[in-house]
């Protein structure tokens, strides 16, 4: 019984060492590494080393290259990608600094003023025309204390004159009542002498 137990073991073993392999599974995986495990799977193993022949390793390594391959050319689309979307965001950045330079003209347009042909901002003009309405305010004020004093210096040289006119035509009739008072006096005197020598 233990031999045909052992003769059963050692059948079993060579036909497992001799048993067909399918060295192409590899092919029907998808992913490198579950092509790799598989490709090891297939090859012929004796005493801790892998057996293949030449084709097998041609064939994996066209295998290998080809999805290098591939990946490098994804890679390359990826970064191609990137290099769009980085010249994308550059030309929008370049968009975005445009549209606020022309936000920051709109804005310094719309908050200022042209005033004799020049740009003033609109705060400048308020306070200026503000500060000139006060000096326009003050200097009227001024002119009017100066006019108030004039017409209160008018007045009164008015009633000087008037009273100088008054004391002056007072003085001329007084004069003019002397001057006859005297001219007649003068003149009875004159009489009175031409009577008197025509007397002696």
């Amino acid at each position: 019984m233990k031999r045909i137990f052992a003769v059963v073991v050692l059948v079993f073993v060579v036909f497992n060492s001799f048993a067909k392999k399918d060295i192409n599974a590899w092919k029907q995986e998808q992913s490198l590494p579950s092509q790799y495990e598989v490709f090891k799977e297939n090859l012929n193993f004796w005493n801790g080393s892998y057996f293949l022949k030449e084709d097998q390793l041609d064939d994996f390594y066209n295998a290998l290259t080809d999805t290098i391959g591939v990946l490098e050319k994804s890679v390359e689309q990826k970064n191609t990608q990137i290099r769009n979307l980085n010249s994308e965001i550059g030309s929008k950045d370049a968009e975005m600094n445009n549209l606020q330079e022309q936000l920051d003209e709109s804005l310094k347009l719309q908050n200022s003023i042209v005033v004799l042909g020049m740009k003033l901002d609109k705060n400048v003009y308020s306070v200026t025309m503000y500060l000139l309405i006060a000096g326009v305010l003050v200097l009227a004020g001024f002119v009017f204390l100066l006019y108030k004093r004039s017409l209160s210096v008018t007045r009164r040289t008015k009633k000087d004159y008037d009273e100088l006119k008054e004391e002056y035509e007072t003085h001329k009739k007084n004069a003019l009542e002397r001057y006859t008072k005297m001219n007649m006096e003068l003149h009875q005197t004159r009489l009175e002498l031409k009577k008197g020598s025509i007397k002696s």
